[in-house]
């Protein structure tokens, strides 16, 4: 009896704990305690690239992962602040922003007179006006680390998000309101219109959602219980979504665009003049940070196979991102979902197969450091480091790789209750707010 009590007491607060997780912080939001040991003496990290850098001008491409929450969501500030800590020197917290502050991809399908794509879903134009597929452009943002003792360091934080945006806000969003109850932060999000005062043919956001039908979503009764409904809104209507959509038609807009998010920032000049042609300098080097389904999308755009299409920007680029590849040695994963998307390229052609990147990406790192002067012809293989929680419900380990040195590194990202649940938003969306996860990436490699 007492036994038996005690079971089912057992239940009801595995129950209560259970629903307490999954609903204390919004799930369609994604992402402290001790990581695993250092994987290998080997390994560098981004503190030893931050404390090397010399004279050379070190960029870091923060690419965001799946769904994000539009342009308030600036994913990178946890990292930048966390580089100001460990350098000592900014001149502000977390970095500023540069002069440009904000660009667009501009060219080929997102110039201002490119008509919209003829994308349908079930029936329905994805966009269906220029000032819409204006509204869609992806964007770069560009911070500036500004340090009193030493160069500064640019953090590149480049957002694909608005692409997804139309068919998540219309197609899915607008309609699970009716069936499983109305997602408020979502559609209130979706029915925001706001022009980018320096550029006003561009768009902070968007009312994919008109503002006036809004308030009859927002008065829907729910109809799911409670947690499948959060579930279902944040897990898949806004954050599964993405990855479905990068693995079809809209995969080529998400890649042209980083591509020309990439070229846009990598044109600058030694005193941080964005002005001239989109060309590299010979004293950059590159870090790639990319949390979840933005680990996939910037190899992937990084694609240096000739025989793959390319658009007439990255034509003109000439051999622009095997420069790019060539100049970086380090990458970190904050989360992956490689084997995941990976089933989709069965055998496919070499656009779609994200390994053959990685081992392209070797070779010519390789073939870079053989070529500068005093090489004793060997070289270093660059190295991926994937931070991987346990409990993080979208993350697998990187596969071993014959040209790329590969590090997956456990970490934990929110406390365990009782040994039997980790909230599933923090365990995914808390790589750059882990402190002990941030302090092994900027550990130096002597230390």
């Amino acid at each position: 009896m007492i036994r038996s009590s005690r079971s089912a007491l057992l239940r009801r607060v595995s129950a209560i704990l259970l629903w307490g997780l999954l609903t204390y912080s919004p799930l369609c939001s994604w992402g402290q305690t001790a990581p695993s040991p250092p994987p290998s003496q080997s390994t560098t990290s981004l503190g030893d690239s931050l404390q090397r850098a010399g004279n050379k001008q070190l960029h870091i491409f923060y690419v965001h992962g799946i769904g994000s929450d539009g342009p308030g969501d600036y994913d990178s500030w946890s990292l930048r602040r966390a580089i100001c800590v460990f350098v000592k020197d900014c001149a502000t917290p977390a970095g500023e922003l540069d002069e440009k502050q904000r660009e667009y991809a501009d060219q080929d399908k997102f110039s201002l007179s490119a008509p919209p794509p003829a994308l349908e879903y079930l029936g329905q134009r994805v966009w269906r006006t220029p000032q819409e597929w204006s509204a869609a452009a992806p964007y770069v943002v560009h911070w500036k680390l500004a340090r009193s003792g030493g160069p500064t360091i640019y953090v590149d934080e480049i957002n694909w998000w608005p692409l997804v945006f139309s068919l998540k806000c219309r197609q899915i969003v607008r309609s699970d309101a009716q069936l499983v109850g109305p997602s408020a932060d979502r559609i209130k999000l979706c029915s925001t219109l706001r022009r980018d005062p320096r550029e006003p043919d561009r768009f902070i956001s968007f009312d994919w959602i008109p503002a006036d039908e809004a308030p009859s979503l927002l008065s829907l009764a729910p109809r799911g219980a409670l947690v499948n409904r959060k579930l279902k809104n944040g897990v898949l209507n806004w954050g599964f979504s993405d990855a479905i959509l990068a693995l079809g038609p809209l995969r080529a807009y998400l890649l042209d665009g980083i591509r020309q998010l990439i070229l846009k920032s990598v044109d600058i000049s030694m005193n941080g003049s964005r002005e001239g042609p989109a060309t590299l300098k010979a004293n950059q080097e590159y870090v790639i940070v990319s949390h979840s389904l933005g680990s996939y999308l910037i190899f992937a755009a990084l694609d240096i196979n000739p025989a793959a299409p390319k658009t007439e920007t990255v034509r003109e680029a000439g051999d622009a991102f095997e420069q790019i590849l060539a100049r970086t040695s380090l990458v970190y994963f904050f989360a992956n979902q490689l084997r995941l998307l990976e089933l989709a390229s069965l055998a496919g052609p070499s656009d779609q197969n994200l390994v053959s990147h990685l081992e392209a990406w070797g070779g010519l790192r390789c073939d870079y450091l053989k070529s500068l002067p005093g090489s004793i012809g060997k070289c270093a293989p660059p190295q991926i480091v994937a931070l991987n929680d346990p409990s993080d419900l979208l993350t697998w380990t990187v596969p071993e790789l014959s040209s790329v040195e590969v590090h997956n590194v456990v970490v934990k990202n929110a406390p365990h209750w009782f040994r039997l649940f980790e909230n599933p938003t923090k365990a995914h969306d808390n790589y750059a707010k882990n402190k002990n996860a941030i302090e092994q990436m900027l550990k130096l490699k002597h230390e």
